[in-house]
C-alpha cells in the first residue's frame, strides 16, 4: 500500500471539496482539474469566507469568473507571503463591535463585480487589486472602492488606452495617420471619455497630438466626406485631468498585453484608403 499516494490523494480530495464549496458545484464542470492549486492558496480563499457571499443560483460562466479571480488573487497573496512579506497590521482584517472587517467588504464587493462583468480580461486586474490590499497599509478601503468602480465602469479597451497614453513617450507621434475610420472614431470617443474621467492628462503629448490631427476647435472629430461629424467634448476647455497612478499601482495595468494596446495604435496610424 502506497501511504504517500493515499495521503496526496486525500489532500487533493479535500482541496476539491473546499473549492466546490467556495465556488459552487458548477466549478468541476467548467474549469477542469483543480489539483494544481496550492494548499496555501486554498487556505487564503477559505479565510475569505466566500460561502457567505456567493449566491445559491450561479451560472457556469459566473463560476468560471469567480474561480479565475479567487485563485489568481489567492496565489498572488501566497507567493508574497512565501517571499517574506507580511500582511498589513492596521486593523484591516479585524471586525469591530459596530461593523464588519474591511476585508469582508473587499471580498463581497469584488465578488459581485467579477460575477457580473462580461469583459473577462478585466478580472485579472480585479484580482491584482484584491491581492495588493492584503499588504499595503496606504491602500485604504475607500481607494479600493473607487478603483474597483473604475475597473467596472471602464471598458477593457479604455484600460488599454490608459496604458497606451502612459507610454506616450515611446510612440513616434509623426507616425499617426489623419484619416478617421469608423473604428478610429469609436477609439477617439473612448480616449476623450477616459480623459474626461481624469485618467489622461490633457497635456499628455499623445493626447495633444490627437487633438491636432483629429479635433477642431469645437471639439468635433474631423471626418472625410460631407457628413456631419459626431459631437465630442472639446480640447479647448482648461479643466485639469490627471492620470490616476493608483490604477496602475494597485491594479497593475502595466500587465495589459502589448498586443492589445497595439490594436489601438494601428488604428491611430491608419492612412486613408488608397494612400501608400
Amino acid at each position: 500500500m502506497n501511504l504517500m499516494k493515499q495521503e496526496e490523494s486525500a489532500k487533493q480530495s479535500t482541496a476539491l471539496e473546499l473549492i466546490s464549496q467556495l465556488f459552487g458545484p458548477a466549478v468541476g464542470f467548467v474549469v477542469g482539474d483543480h489539483t494544481g492549486i496550492s494548499a496555501a492558496a486554498v487556505s487564503v480563499i477559505t479565510k475569505w469566507g466566500l460561502d457567505r457571499f456567493v449566491p445559491i443560483l450561479i451560472s457556469k460562466r459566473q463560476t468560471v469568473r469567480l474561480f479565475q479571480w479567487g485563485i489568481q488573487a489567492a496565489e498572488g497573496v501566497t507567493q508574497r507571503l512565501a517571499n517574506g512579506e507580511k500582511f498589513r497590521d492596521d486593523g484591516f482584517f479585524e471586525e469591530t463591535p459596530t461593523s464588519r472587517s474591511d476585508i469582508d467588504e473587499v471580498v463581497e464587493s469584488t465578488l459581485k463585480k467579477v460575477m457580473d462583468t462580461t469583459e473577462e480580461p478585466k478580472i485579472k486586474f480585479m484580482a491584482n487589486l484584491t491581492e495588493n490590499v492584503h499588504f499595503d497599509s496606504d491602500f485604504d478601503i475607500d481607494t479600493y472602492r473607487r478603483i474597483l468602480r473604475h475597473l467596472e465602469e471602464l471598458s477593457y479597451r479604455q484600460l488599454c488606452i490608459m496604458k497606451l497614453f502612459i507610454n506616450a513617450d515611446r510612440i513616434d507621434l509623426d507616425s499617426l495617420g489623419k484619416n478617421v475610420t469608423p473604428n478610429l472614431s469609436s477609439i477617439l470617443a473612448d480616449c476623450i471619455e477616459v480623459r474626461d474621467k481624469g485618467f489622461i492628462d490633457s497635456n499628455n503629448p499623445l493626447m495633444k497630438r490627437i487633438g491636432e490631427l483629429y479635433l477642431g476647435s469645437s471639439g468635433q472629430v474631423r471626418v472625410s466626406g460631407g457628413t456631419s461629424p459626431p459631437e465630442y467634448p472639446g480640447f479647448d476647455h482648461h479643466r485639469a485631468n490627471i492620470l490616476d497612478e493608483n490604477m496602475f499601482k494597485f491594479a497593475k495595468l502595466d500587465q495589459i498585453p502589448d498586443e492589445d494596446v497595439d490594436v489601438i495604435l494601428r488604428e491611430l496610424r491608419a492612412e486613408p484608403t488608397g494612400v501608400s
